[in-house]
């Protein structure tokens, strides 16, 4: 088998791997939960609290020097443009929040703008699918 075939297979063995990681994470939270379950779940395999707190929890690969530059400006930018922390917190209370905090969550589910493609990528199965967007919405709605 020459090196190109070699090549070939790999990556498509490679590419059958991560799509079949993938498909195996990225699912709607467990019916068997609460709606409140539910919503929390969503934030927590999304990783929305990574970022978007004043005291960050940031991934193992922090500190991978062609990394960490970037990981430290995305969860310094996204703490800037938003704190989901009360957000978070009336979800768990099952309490309302602010009006402003659920239109900024609402904008971003409808324009499919985070996690940033670049979160995605090194942590399959934390973007939105269109049901945990629906659930969301809904939440959002009613509180």
């Amino acid at each position: 088998m020459s090196k190109l075939s070699k090549t070939i297979i790999g990556v498509l063995i490679l590419a059958a791997t991560l799509i079949i990681t993938f498909r195996a994470i990225d699912h709607a939270p467990v019916d068997d939960l609460s709606f409140q379950g539910q919503v929390t779940a969503i934030i927590d395999n999304s990783g929305c609290m990574v970022c978007h707190r004043s005291d960050p929890k940031l991934p193992w690969y922090r500190n991978v020097p062609l990394l960490k530059g970037k990981i430290r400006r995305d969860a310094r930018d996204g703490f800037a443009r938003i704190d989901l922390r009360p957000y978070y917190e009336s979800i768990l209370a099952g309490t309302s929040v602010e009006k402003r905090i659920v239109e900024k969550v609402d904008n971003v589910l409808d324009n499919h703008d985070m996690p940033p493609i670049s979160y995605t990528i090194l942590r399959p199965g934390s973007a939105v699918n269109p049901k945990e967007r629906e659930i969301l919405k809904e939440w959002n709605r009613l509180h």
